[in-house]
Formats: C-alpha cells, structure tokens, sequence
C-alpha cells in the first residue's frame, strides 16, 4: 500500500470526523468547551503567582501534599488504565474466535482504547504539575529496573498499537476488504500481553511500595485486571446502544450484547470475590496495624466518609448488576444490558478510583491522618481532561462505525 492511500484514509477518518448531525455539533461543541476550560484552569494554576500576586502556584493549589502526593488525577489514571487494557476483549472475540458479529465493532474497542489512553497520559501530565518534569525521565530511558519506565513503555506502546489497528480496520472496510491474515496475527501476538501489562505495570508500581501495606498484596495486580475486564467492555456496551440509536443503519447483534454483559459480570464477580479475600485477611489475621488502621479509613470512613461510602457503593451497585443479570428476561433486553452495564461502571468508578489511591496515604507513614478533598481545580482540570478524551472518542467512533456500516452493512446512513 503506497502512502497516497494512507493519506487517502486519514483524509477519510478527518471528513467523517467533521460530518453530522447538530445533535452531534453540540455533543462534540460541549466537550470541546470543557476541555478549553480545564486546559485554562491548568494553565492558570501554572501561571497563579503572576495572576493572583502570590507565591503560590502549581501543584500548591491542589489538596495535595507531602502526605497525600496522588489525588484525583492518578485515582482517576487508574481507572481509564483498566478501560483501555479491556479494548483487546473484543478484538479476542473477533479475530481469535473468528466471531463476525464482533469483528463489526472490534474497531470501537480500538477506539475505546485510544482515547482512554489520551486520557490517561493527559492526567500523567497534570499530575506532574509542568511538562517539562517529563524530559527528567528522558535521560535514564530505558531503566529497566524502574516500574515507571516500564509503565511508560507499556502504555505508549499500546496506544500506537490501537491507533494503528484502527487505521488498517477503517483503511480497509472502507474499501469493503477484509482485514488480512497476515495483519491479524501479529496484531493480537503484540496488542494481548500489551493489554494485560499495562494493568499489571500500574498495579506493580504501587505494591512494591511496602511503606503503604494496604497496596502490599499479591491481589493487588489480579484485582486490578478483573475490574478492568469488568468495566471496559461494560463501557463499550454503553457506547454501542448509543451508537445504535442515533446512527441510521448501524445494528449490532444481541448476541453480541448478551455476549458482552456475560464477561462484564463474569469479571465483576472476580473483583468481588477479590475485595472480600482482602477484607478476610485484613480484618481476621493481619498482624500490621498500619495495614488495619487503613482498610479501616476505607471500609469505615473514620476521618474520610467518602472512602467509605464510595467502597460500599463497589459492594453495592457490582452485587446488583450481578444479581441483574440473573434474571432470564434481561439477557434478550438491549436497554436491561446496557442498564446493568451502566451500574457496572459506576461501581468499578467507585472501587478503582479513590479508594485504590487514598486509604494507602492515611494514615501516613508517621501516623499523621491528613483528609483528602480534591480542590475545585482539581476537579475541573479532571473534567477538562475527561472532555478531552470523550471528545476524542467521539470524533474517532464516527469514521470507525462509517467504514464498518460500508464493509458489512452496505446500505446503511446516517440521520
């Protein structure tokens, strides 16, 4: 393939990105806005010394601290790790399994993947307080004694994977070809262990931190996975009923819901079964008190009520999507699926966020019990950057759906 035909593809994912409907503009307007809006209180809390007539600036302005040093930015980094890493479920199911239903949006999964991953280097950046902190790094790359770098090699590598997995797939739909052999196998040989070790790799960063015992558990890692197999896939089930309803023409099977919803459950199981395994060792035989005193902040919220509440609402919410999905007359509902997918997500929100990252700082390693409330830039820096990543979505699903409406369904358009 020459690079014309390349350019050609771009131009086609570029046209179809700008084309639509006006309830699309104002989706894509929306999240544009917010993201200025995030990237203005960014640069603002870069520049307050100059704004405000102050010395304080940076990361100053945030709740964080010499004791609490991760907040919002990485609770939530956290969280879109695990979304990203679930992308390769559907490519499994299409090219591995050899299933058409899922070849039709296993490209959507790529799309999920490649924002989820803007998404999270963009909270890296943030949470670094100034970009150029990164080129530190630079010298000692590649150190491969260090989690961090391997962190990095891993969660840049599987987005230049995705991205160049989705341009073949819309390259060649688009021209109504099917993706070839020789394409596919080494595409899953490299994108599997990518996607399980960028989950596993964040997950190793902070259980070798033996001084935050909470984090010092072989589970750790495993649990990590589970939630992001649970949530992932839960997410894209979400964005496929949505696509559904406002792109004429685009059907996707309710197998492929039901198929779906079945890992998503399967997974939030495993993460349960996990949370419970670390709540019997913690709580009936763990001999270190530091380990107690911060699974109690988690589970009881002493000094922090919204660990607490957000930990139970893990219980909560991933016990009734399961109990959901039980009863035999949601399994042939796409609106029943996609509300127990939705249920899904908010409880992996709430377990795989803030109360993975905030009861390993509180106590602290001294014993001093410092609350972590994120600051209300924190807050819209977070959303700025989640606009960001949304829109990102966005505008890639549009050309992604169009170029697979053209290879399978042929005569399908848009409202």
């Amino acid at each position: 393939m020459s690079a014309s035909e390349w350019f050609e593809t771009i131009k086609y994912i570029i046209g179809w990105a700008l084309r639509g409907s006006r309830r699309y503009y104002l989706a894509a307007f929306g999240l544009l806005l917010l993201a200025v809006y995030g990237l203005y209180l960014w640069i603002f809390m870069q520049h307050a010394p100059i704004f405000l007539g102050s010395d304080k600036g940076g990361l100053i302005l945030t709740a964080m601290s010499d004791s609490v040093p991760w907040g919002i930015y990485i609770s939530f980094f956290v969280f879109w790790v695990g979304v990203a890493a679930a992308g390769i479920v559907f490519a499994i199911a299409a090219y591995v399994f050899n299933d058409k239903e899922f070849k039709k949006i296993a490209v959507l999964g790529e799309v999920q993947a490649i924002a989820a991953l803007i998404i999270v280097l963009l909270l890296i950046v943030v949470d670094m307080g100034r970009p150029i902190r990164a080129l530190f790094l630079m010298p000692r790359l590649p150190n491969l004694r260090s989690m961090l770098d391997w962190d990095f090699i891993v969660i840049t590598g599987y987005l230049l994977i995705n991205i160049i997995g989705m341009l073949v797939t819309v390259h060649y739909y688009r021209k109504d070809k099917p993706l070839p052999a020789k394409f596919i196998v080494p595409f899953m040989v490299i994108a599997a262990p990518f996607a399980i070790g960028i989950h596993t790799v964040t997950a190793f960063i902070s259980q070798a931190l033996t001084a935050r015992p909470i984090w010092n558990s072989p589970l750790l890692a495993p649990r990590y996975v589970a939630t992001a197999f649970a949530s992932g896939p839960a997410l894209l089930l979400i964005a496929l009923y949505l696509a559904e309803r406002y792109i004429e023409g685009f059907k996707v099977s309710i197998d492929v819901y039901r198929k779906t919803l079945y890992i998503s459950v399967i997974a939030t199981v495993v993460g349960l079964y996990f949370t419970l395994s670390e709540v019997q060792e913690i709580f009936w035989y763990t001999t270190e008190p530091s380990k107690l005193a911060q699974a109690k902040e988690l589970f009881l919220g002493l000094h922090v009520p919204y660990l607490a509440v957000l930990m139970w609402l893990w219980v909560g919410l991933g016990s009734a999507a399961v109990i959901a999905s039980l009863i035999p007359s949601t399994h042939n509902n796409k609106k029943a699926i996609v509300a127990i997918s939705a249920l899904i997500v908010v409880a992996v929100i709430a377990e795989k966020t803030f109360t993975i990252i905030i009861p390993a700082f509180i106590p602290s390693t001294l014993g001093e019990v410092r609350p972590y409330y994120p600051t209300p830039i924190e807050y819209g820096i977070t959303v700025g950057v989640h606009a960001l990543g949304l829109l990102i979505y966005l505008l890639l699903s549009k050309p992604a759906i169009k170029a697979v409406m053209t290879h399978y369904f042929k005569h399908g358009h848009e409202h």
